[in-house]
């Protein structure tokens, strides 16, 4: 009966083969003028560089901060860690189409013999001990493909969670380099501060002697004075507002505000990149929160046939063999070997509709993320074409503030001239002065606007996220291409892809600067760093370190630990590391080395060699000297104009 029922409801089977992703129309080509001149787009071997484009604003200061945000952003560390959850999840799942096999010991005491109830009025009372010990294993047979959805769904939550890391990656530099470039305004704005009081106050000086000597009023001393109050008025509001973008590039980078120090200088330290033409829409397939959605989505179509699965009746298979006796002595005795085997096909005849609602659930669950893809891949469209407009508009507005400003300044210039030669009045003096200054401010806020609109565009490109392969499993999937959007008088870039640059780098122990293998000496010492870490973020990490402790860090090198791989991109590995740093050769001596970290907010706490999670996975910098740790664009890999 079993094997007729099971061939009965074989037609019923639900799992599908393959889920796709939706194909969504999108748009040949950006409709801004920035990009229809003409040219043909064509990929380079720079195409990777969109993963590091703020190394083509060429200031290492920005390089410096966007290496310890990657390396110490709080919300990236727990990106990291929703990715383990989702690991373990995704392992959950898979194991849970393995029977589950157990070794039951049992011990049992009734009395009476027989059960409550069983002893007759007088009869005495009779007690009974059993002893078994052996193995059962249960297994719930994936007649109906529900436990194959379920792990299907799971890693492609695993993937999301993966994409999500990335997300704030891309978030991350490009908030960073904003308010990098915010600061910088402000930077700039201060100089225009005190070199407006600076102006205004000699003018006043002068006015103060003219007056005594009779050939200005007390009125236009009084009307110069008004205006140095009023800019010494705007350095307070400047200083302000800049120490805030301060505490928001210390909240970025994971710090205590008296560790981050900020340059002095302005915009003028930047290289501001350009555009190429013929930029192709598809490539924001590649972005992380379209990727993450996509994902979302296809866990959500497997969910589906886990709830259609979950209608038909399931089949658990359990078997246990063993040794049973009412003596211990003989529980493992030939005679008291048993063996049971039970089939068990559960059909649901009555649950008021609660499984077919949770098909239904699922469905619309579906039907949300697809509408979701659809606004987040129009979204990033539109990010595109507004930052493409952007670029545009305040290139062409800065365009045209230079020239007034020039000739805001030429009129000032030849104004003072004039007044002191008694051809103007003083309010027309003073209207020049003003207008030449308030202009100049905005300059530096429309040239920081411009320099906005790039990131804004870097950013809406996917800009800073690591590349990833299309997602796994049969169906239909978008082709991601990545595209070479870098060009004009950028600085050569180099940057290091690989790390190390051996495919053999994933070998336990390597070797070490000075020869022997971890854990051959015991009187060695680490200094683990708190979080873990993607391998994306490996260099950045350490050269982080470097920059901000030098002393501290020379002589030793990091180490990445406990490998855990998580997804495939490209053949190879997504893959997360704890990190330590080598070798201290007392106990002492590397709690000091933390205690140094600790007070410059690095949290970090010491092992011993011998410990299990010291297994390596790599070491950086590499002990060959030819792969000493580069500076910040500097590499033997990449190179893009």
């Amino acid at each position: 009966m079993l094997v007729l029922v099971v061939a009965l409801l074989s037609g019923c089977a639900i799992k599908r083969p393959r889920y796709d992703t939706p194909d969504i129309p999108l748009t040949d080509a950006y409709e801004n003028p920035l990009l229809r001149d003409g040219e043909v787009w064509e990929p380079t071997p720079g195409e990777a560089a969109l993963a590091y484009w703020w190394r083509l604003l060429d200031n290492e200061d920005l390089n410096r901060l966007i290496d310890r945000a990657i390396a110490n952003d709080p919300d990236l560390r727990i990106a990291s860690q929703r990715v383990m959850q989702a690991l373990a999840r995704a392992s959950q799942a898979e194991g849970g189409r393995l029977p589950e096999v157990s070794a039951p010991a049992r011990y049992e005491y009734e009395s009476p013999d027989g059960g409550a109830g069983s002893r007759a009025r007088g009869e005495d009372l009779v007690t009974r001990e059993t002893y078994q010990a052996g193995l059962r294993a249960d297994w719930r047979v994936d007649l109906w493909g529900e436990l194959k959805s379920l792990s299907e769904s799971a890693d492609y939550d695993l993937w999301r969670a993966v994409f999500d890391y990335d997300e704030r990656v891309r978030q991350l530099t490009s908030d960073v380099t904003r308010a990098f470039i915010d600061y910088l305004v402000l930077n700039d704005r201060m100089r225009v501060a005190f070199d407006t009081e600076k102006v205004l106050g000699q003018m006043l000086n002068g006015m103060a002697k003219r007056l005594e000597s009779g050939d200005a009023t007390l009125i236009d001393v009084e009307k110069q004075r008004t205006a140095v109050k009023g800019s010494q008025a705007d350095k307070p509001a400047i200083a302000l507002e800049r120490e805030r973008v301060r505490n928001r590039i210390v909240v970025l980078v994971g710090a205590m505000s008296d560790s981050v120090k900020l340059p002095i200088y302005g915009l003028d330290m930047l290289d501001k990149p350009r555009v190429k033409p013929g930029i192709p829409a598809a490539l924001l397939l590649q972005r992380p929160d379209v990727r993450a959605v996509e994902a979302g989505l296809l866990a959500a179509d497997a969910d589906i046939d886990v709830a259609r699965a979950r209608i038909l009746p399931p089949l658990d298979l359990t078997g246990e063999i063993g040794y049973g006796s009412e003596f211990i002595e003989e529980i493992f005795m030939p005679h008291t070997l048993f063996t049971r085997f039970i089939a068990n096909l559960s059909a649901t005849v009555f649950d008021a509709g609660r499984r077919k609602r949770e098909v239904d659930y699922s469905r619309a669950v579906y039907e949300e993320l697809l509408e979701t893809y659809v606004k987040v891949l129009y979204g990033a469209s539109i990010e595109v074409e507004g930052a493409l407009a952007s670029i545009e508009k305040t290139e062409k507005r800065l365009g045209l503030q230079r020239e007034a400003t020039k000739a805001a300044r030429s009129a000032w210039t030849n104004s003072q001239e004039a007044y002191l030669a008694g051809g103007i009045d003083y309010l027309t003096w003073l209207d020049t002065a003003r207008t030449y200054h308030r202009y100049m401010d905005d300059l530096y806020i429309f040239n920081g606007d411009n320099y906005r609109s790039y990131v804004d565009l870097f950013a809406s490109l996917g800009g800073g996220a690591p590349r990833r392969a299309p997602l796994p499993g049969d169906g239909d999937r978008p082709k991601l291409e990545l595209a070479s959007v870098l060009s004009g008088k950028a600085p050569p870039l180099t940057i290091t892809t690989k790390w190390p640059p051996s495919d053999g780098w994933y070998e336990n122990k390597p070797p070490r600067k000075g020869g022997g293998r971890l854990g051959e000496d015991p009187n060695e010492w680490l200094v683990s760093l708190s979080g873990i870490h993607a391998r994306e973020g490996l260099e950045a990490t350490w050269r982080d370190l470097m920059n901000r402790f030098p002393e501290l860090v020379d002589g030793h090198a990091l180490l990445a630990l406990q490998p855990i791989p998580t997804v495939a991109p490209e053949g190879r590995a997504a893959t997360w590391y704890k990190l330590a740093v080598e070798v201290f050769t007392t106990k002492q001596e590397a709690r000091d080395w933390c205690s140094a970290l600790r007070k410059q907010q690095t949290r970090c706490d010491v092992i011993e060699n011998e410990q299990p999670e010291t297994a390596v996975a790599g070491r950086f910098p590499w002990p060959d000297p030819l792969r000493e740790l580069p500076a910040a664009g500097k590499g033997p890999d990449l190179n893009v104009k």
